[in-house]
């Protein structure tokens, strides 16, 4: 199938591709694109384990002398310095570790309310590897 086909191959639906399914009758659907289309945009990363350590990064900042912190409101599970943390985003995945925790102004060992707004300090990871929109988790082993 192709973009300019605009029914669904199973139901007949007409079709606006947003989200690569039918949404209709939510048959996954293979679309060709056009030579000369931008590519398509990768899927979203996997949802966390409920109680794995999960935030959706909001704003990103460069600390002189210390290093790149990112702030957010922790989705789920918790979080301790020293946990090693993955960051998911559009360029890729990248290793990080917790080096240190704020929230309101106070220095924290561990954050595990969900909802509360956190900065997490990251070691070893540029401000250029992290942006807006991206997510921070647990590390598997």
């Amino acid at each position: 199938m192709t973009v300019s086909a605009q029914l669904c191959p199973h139901c007949g639906a007409p079709l606006t591709i947003v989200s690569g399914h039918c949404s209709f009758c939510r048959v996954p659907l293979a679309v060709s694109v056009e030579p000369g289309a931008p590519p398509p945009v990768p899927p979203p990363p996997p949802p966390p384990d409920p109680g794995s350590f999960s935030m959706t990064v909001d704003d990103v900042f460069s600390i002189k002398g210390r290093g790149t912190v990112v702030t957010g409101r922790l989705a789920s599970g918790s979080v301790r310095v020293g946990d090693r943390l993955v960051i998911i985003g559009a360029s890729g995945t990248h290793p990080t570790e917790c080096a240190g925790i704020e929230a309101f102004r106070k220095k924290l060992d561990s954050a595990s309310t969900v909802g509360e707004t956190i900065g997490v300090m990251l070691k070893d990871v540029d401000k250029s590897h992290v942006a807006p929109g991206d997510q921070l988790r647990l590390a598997v082993p």
